[in-house]
C-alpha cells in the first residue's frame, strides 16, 4: 500500500485545488502551493521507491496497475514536467491566459498522465487517457479566444474517433483472448489475426497521442492553437505519457507482434522525420518550428523502438525521449517567460541578447542540443539512438537519422543567427521583476542541458535501470 503514496498524494492535489480554484487565492501564493505539493510528490517517489520497485500494492488494484523500474522513471519525469509548467504559468497574462480552474485541471491531467503509464490492462488505461485527454481540452478552452476553443474542439472531435478505433481494439482482443491484461497477452506466441488487427488499432491510438506520421495533422493546429504554456506542457509531459503508453503496451509486454511492429515503427521513424523537417524548414514563426521539429524528434525514438532486441534494450529510445522532454519543457519556459503568448517570429527575436543575456544563452543551447551539438544532451541522445541502430543490423535507420540531423540544422541555425547577429526591429522590452526569475530559470536549463550532455547526470543513473 506504501507505494501508491505519491499517486495518493497526486489526487489530494487534485482536491485541494478545486476547493482553491473557488476562492479568492492569487496567483503567486496558488502556484506556490502547487509547486510545493508536487516537489512533495517527486520527493515521495524517492522516498518510496523500493517498495515501488517490488510491486507492493494492495490487492484491490493489483489487476489494474504495475509499478516497477520503467513506471517509476516516467512517473518522476511527469512529476517535473507539472513543476516546469506550473514555472511557465507564472508568466502568462493574468487577465487573457491564467484561471485558478486552469491548476485545478493540470492537476488532474498529469494524474491521468502518470495513470497511462501505470495501469496495465486495456480498458483502465483509455480511462486515464480520457482523464488526461478531458482535462487537456477543457485547459486549451479556457482561453476564450477563437483559436484556442476551434483547438479544443478540433482535438476533442479527432480524439473521440480514435477513442472508438481504441475501444474496438479492445473489444477485438477480448473476444479473441478473454482478457485486456497486458500481462496474459503478452504471453500469446502466434496471435491470431482477429487479435492483431485490435492491436494495431489500439497502436493507432497511441501514434495519434503521439502524434507522429500519419497522424500528426492535428498537432500543429492544436498545439498552436493552445497557449505557450500549455503547448510545452503538451508537447514535454503529454508525450512523453502517450510514449510510455506505448512502449509499455506494444514492446514491454508484447503480445507477439514484434515483427510487425518493428516494420512499423520503422516505416514511421523515417517519414516522420523527413515530414517533420519538411514542416519546419518551411516556417518562420519559432513556436511552430517547435511543434514540428516534435515529428522528428519522435521519429528519432522510433529508430530505437523498431531496433529493439535482447541484445539492444530500450534505454536509448526511454532515455532520449525523457531528456526531450524536459528540454522542451524549459524551450517553451522561455518562450512563455520572454514573449508571452505574442506570435514569435525568427525576426522577432533578432537581437535578444541585448534584452536577456542569460535567456538568449538558454534557448541558444536548448537549439544546439536539439540539433546534437556535442557536449549537449541532445548529442548524447543522438548517440545512443543511432548506435542502437547499428548495434541492431538496422544502419539504414541511422543513416536516415543522420541526414535528418543534418536537415534541422538549417532551422535551428536560423533561429540562433537572428538572436545574435540580426538588429531588432522593436526592442525586446522585459520588466526587471522577470528578469531575475528567468535568469534563474535560464540558468537551471543551461546546467540541465550540458551536464547531462557531459555525463554528470541523475536521469542517467536512473535510466540505467532499464531491462530490454
Amino acid at each position: 500500500m506504501i507505494a501508491l503514496t505519491p499517486f495518493l498524494l497526486s489526487i489530494a492535489a487534485i482536491i485541494a485545488n478545486i476547493f482553491l480554484s473557488v476562492t479568492r487565492i492569487n496567483k503567486a501564493l496558488l502556484l506556490g502551493l502547487n509547486l510545493a505539493f508536487w516537489a512533495v510528490i517527486l520527493i515521495s517517489f524517492f522516498a518510496f521507491r523500493v517498495q515501488i520497485f517490488s510491486s507492493d500494492i494492495p490487492f484491490f488494484v493489483n489487476e489494474f496497475i504495475i509499478l516497477g523500474q520503467f513506471e517509476f522513471i516516467f512517473c518522476v519525469v511527469i512529476a517535473f514536467l507539472m513543476m516546469i509548467f506550473l514555472a511557465t504559468l507564472y508568466f502568462s497574462d493574468d487577465e487573457s491566459y491564467f484561471k485558478p480552474e486552469l491548476i485545478a485541471l493540470a492537476n488532474l491531467a498529469s494524474f491521468g498522465m502518470i495513470g497511462m503509464i501505470i495501469s496495465s490492462e486495456i480498458i483502465t488505461t483509455l480511462i486515464f487517457i480520457e482523464i488526461a485527454s478531458i482535462s487537456i481540452y477543457a485547459m486549451i478552452a479556457l482561453n476564450s479566444n477563437t483559436k484556442s476553443i476551434e483547438a479544443a474542439f478540433k482535438y476533442f472531435l479527432l480524439s473521440s474517433f480514435m477513442s472508438a478505433f481504441y475501444l474496438l481494439g479492445a473489444a477485438l482482443i477480448f473476444g479473441d483472448t478473454q482478457t485486456t491484461k497486458y500481462e496474459i497477452i503478452s504471453r500469446l506466441i502466434s496471435p491470431s489475426l482477429i487479435a492483431t488487427i485490435g492491436a494495431m488499432l489500439i497502436i493507432s491510438m497511441m501514434f495519434f497521442k503521439i502524434a507522429i506520421f500519419g497522424f500528426y495533422r492535428w498537432s500543429i493546429d492544436v498545439y498552436y492553437g493552445a497557449s505557450t504554456s500549455i503547448t510545452g506542457y503538451l508537447a514535454g509531459a503529454f508525450k512523453l505519457a502517450s510514449f510510455g503508453m506505448l512502449i509499455k503496451f506494444a514492446l514491454l509486454y508484447s503480445g507477439g507482434w514484434d515483427e510487425i511492429l518493428a516494420i512499423i515503427f520503422s516505416v514511421v521513424a523515417i517519414f516522420s522525420m523527413f515530414i517533420g523537417n519538411f514542416l519546419s524548414l518551411k516556417e518562420i514563426d519559432v513556436k511552430k518550428i517547435l511543434i514540428a521539429a516534435g515529428i522528428v524528434h519522435a521519429g528519432y525514438i522510433f529508430i530505437n523502438l523498431a531496433s529493439l532486441n535482447v541484445e539492444n534494450p530500450l534505454f536509448a529510445g526511454v532515455f532520449y525521449i525523457t531528456i526531450y522532454a524536459i528540454t522542451t519543457g524549459f524551450g517553451f519556459l522561455l518562450l512563455n517567460s520572454l514573449f508571452g503568448d505574442k506570435q514569435v517570429t525568427i525576426d522577432s527575436i533578432a537581437g535578444l541578447y541585448h534584452s536577456s543575456p542569460l535567456g538568449a544563452l538558454a534557448f541558444t543551447i536548448i537549439c544546439l542540443s536539439y540539433i546534437g551539438f556535442p557536449y549537449t544532451v541532445g548529442f548524447l541522445g543522438k548517440v545512443y539512438v543511432f548506435s542502437s541502430a547499428f548495434e541492431a543490423g538496422n544502419a539504414y535507420l541511422a543513416i536516415f537519422g543522420i541526414i535528418n540531423t543534418i536537415l534541422s540544422v538549417y532551422y535551428y541555425l536560423r533561429i540562433i543567427i537572428s538572436i545574435y547577429f540580426k538588429s531588432p526591429n522593436q526592442a525586446i522590452i522585459i520588466p526587471k521583476c522577470r528578469a531575475v526569475w528567468i535568469g534563474i530559470l535560464s540558468i537551471l536549463a543551461i546546467a540541465f542541458v550540458i551536464l547531462e550532455g557531459i555525463g554528470i547526470s541523475s536521469i542517467l543513473g536512473y535510466l540505467s535501470l532499464i531491462v530490454g
